[in-house]
């Protein structure tokens, strides 16, 4: 007989993250309660609250959770040469395509006091950098391509998978006309 190691609090915490995520996703905004997602974590109530004390809290970990990955995701984009919006645009779309699970806490953002400040300070960073005074595109670019992910997410409208394959393509291949600014602390080649 095996036994299973202790999970480590890091573990729970990404254990509770993951369920709150596929509640999201199967169960919708409705359904996201502190006890359902203790339930599918396999945490009591007591050990979600542990982790995180409010459903506020639990809701800025989804979102700080998706800040880190687009900013690493980003920040290795721009290393390696890929503009930053198409990277960005890449990453929705890749999300979009495997069913839009990592996006779908930006469904609770109006559930919170006020906006997430790392989620906010990378779109508004990533806006910034996307968005030269005398070409808007990146700005448009930004906008556009999240409504596809959040529509993607709400299903209003219901995109077809055609349509939004063109949509990405289309707005792929004007992002890569678009002039990056580098990220703040980033070298660039």
């Amino acid at each position: 007989m095996t036994t299973r190691p202790d999970p480590t609090p890091s573990s729970t915490r990404d254990r509770i993250l993951d369920a709150a995520q596929d509640l999201i996703c199967t169960g919708g905004v409705g359904g996201f309660t502190l006890d359902a997602v203790a339930r599918l974590a396999g945490v009591s109530k007591g050990g979600l609250l542990y982790h995180f004390s409010s459903k506020d809290s639990l809701i800025s970990g989804l979102h700080r959770r998706l800040a880190q990955h687009l900013e690493g995701r980003l920040r290795d984009a721009e290393r390696r040469g890929i503009p930053v919006l198409s990277a960005f645009i890449r990453e929705l779309r890749q999300d979009y395509e495997s069913g839009g699970r990592r996006f779908t806490p930006l469904l609770l953002s109006h559930e919170q006091q006020g906006p997430f400040r790392e989620l906010q300070t990378l779109m508004t960073g990533l806006l910034r950098r996307s968005a030269v005074s005398d070409n808007q595109d990146g700005a448009l670019l930004l906008f556009a391509s999240l409504g596809v992910v959040l529509t993607s997410l709400t299903r209003i409208p219901d995109l077809k998978p055609e349509q939004a394959t063109h949509l990405f393509d289309q707005m792929e291949a004007t992002a890569e006309a678009v002039p990056a600014r580098p990220l703040a602390g980033s070298k660039t080649p």
